[in-house]
């Protein structure tokens, strides 16, 4: 015989034949996959810029970035469970704002924009709570309700951008370096990024609700009930 007696015959779709396998590949998680991976090369080429530029700060969120990126596909141990490709652009997006900042076209182009490529780094740390949120959703059963995601998305980035900030004088005390360079400048810092906070926390709010249904699903991203209610 084929096949053992008492084995079932598994699904083209999935890890076993009752589609909860530890691979599932529905044909629309198989989609939103393979456009996270995709996506992700842009986040991995970002930071490898970084490197061969010796940006020591920009290294280290791309590296942290793609951490959070990989961490749930290996705690899963499941490619598939990687986060949706729009948030991986979003973790991005930071990088490639610091990276355009000595473009002379872009700054002809555009009046405000050096001002713009200014607040990247504290856009970047907006991003991670925004990630986070999402990955504790996806990847836990913890489950928010809109404002309390907006607040927790609020409060993750300023508990991370103290550790940043920590991180950043910790360097310039053992390496001589001037990344914080007064204390005007670090409050500064701590106002931009409360309200990249703030700005993240509304998005994702808004990006929970668009989602359709079938797609939280998919994804499983968050129970329906809990948010859009």
């Amino acid at each position: 015989m084929a096949l053992i007696r008492g084995q079932r015959r598994r699904s083209p779709t999935s890890g076993t034949s009752d589609g909860q396998g530890i691979f599932p590949r529905s044909k629309q998680r198989v989609i939103e996959a393979e456009l996270s991976w995709i996506s992700s090369l842009v986040l991995f080429f970002a930071t490898v810029y970084s490197v061969l530029k010796f940006d020591i700060i920009w290294i280290g969120f791309g590296i942290f970035a793609l951490s959070l990126y990989v961490l749930p596909i290996v705690s899963t141990r499941d490619p598939f469970k990687a986060i949706p490709w729009e948030i991986t652009i979003l973790l991005s997006s930071p990088m490639l704002l610091h990276i355009s900042e000595g473009s002379q076209m872009m700054s002809d182009q555009f009046a405000w924009w050096d001002d713009l490529t200014s607040l990247a780094f504290a856009f970047s740390l907006s991003t991670i709570g925004f990630l986070l949120t999402v990955e504790l959703e996806m990847y836990t059963s913890v489950r928010m309700n809109r404002p309390f995601s907006v607040f927790f998305v609020v409060m993750f980035t300023l508990s991370e951008s103290g550790f940043w900030m920590l991180a950043l004088y910790v360097g310039d005390s053992l390496f001589g370096t001037t990344n914080l360079q007064s204390n005007d400048d670090v409050m500064r810092e701590f106002v931009w990024i409360l309200i990249g906070g703030i700005l993240m926390g509304f998005l994702y709010a808004a990006y929970i609700r668009a989602m359709s249904d079938h797609r939280s699903k998919t994804l499983g991203l968050i129970h329906v009930w809990e948010v859009k209610n």
